[in-house]
């Protein structure tokens, strides 16, 4: 039996989005799946460190998509993306305990450390999109941002003159939102 020219088209659209369809439950099933296996985890360091857990779901899911083994062209590594030096500043410094750059790469303690840091630029960037661009840019980056007045005012970036740390404070500020929304809790910080 030999099919129209539509007949082919139109079975050949089907099974692209079957495909697409597939494709696309199976990203978000791993995700679903990841962001499950962590829960304790991510509510534990939350908790600990006065950090939205829905917020540490949003850089989790911006830095590594829920990837425990990634690791960037940067060398930032694990679930929140840790660089090594900052892995070691968060242990020695802000939780004043030994930083074993073994464990980087271990969901607890990078999941915990990455708390940790965000509680810390918080606390230093009390607005949201400024302590996410200090995440993203670095902190000092940040704080030179913040005294330029063509770029801020009164502590609050008006301008973040990086597009890639630009977009990743939008990205993260979405999926902060999205999980609120998911978690049925309301927006912490602004």
């Amino acid at each position: 039996m030999r099919l129209s020219r539509r007949t082919r088209a139109f079975v050949i659209l089907l099974c692209l989005a079957v495909f697409s369809l597939a494709l696309a439950e199976g990203l978000g099933g791993r995700r679903r799946r990841a962001e499950t296996k962590y829960t304790d985890l991510i509510l534990s360091a939350a908790d600990e460190f006065s950090v939205p857990y829905p917020l540490i779901y949003a850089v989790i899911r911006a830095e590594s998509d829920f990837r425990a083994d990634a690791v960037s062209s940067a060398g930032a590594v694990g679930l929140m993306q840790l660089m090594p030096e900052t892995f070691s500043f968060i242990g020695d410094e802000l939780l004043q305990e030994p930083a074993d750059p073994a464990k980087i790469s271990d969901p607890a303690v990078n999941i915990r450390y990455g708390a940790a840091y965000l509680s810390y630029l918080l606390s230093r960037f009390p607005v949201l999109t400024t302590a996410l661009a200090a995440y993203n840019a670095g902190e000092n980056r940040v704080a030179e941002w913040l005294s330029d007045e063509r770029l801020a005012k009164d502590g609050t970036l008006l301008q973040i003159p990086f597009q890639e740390t630009e977009n990743y404070v939008a990205k993260v500020t979405r999926f902060y939102d999205s999980y609120c929304q998911k978690f049925h809790t309301e927006r912490r910080l602004k």
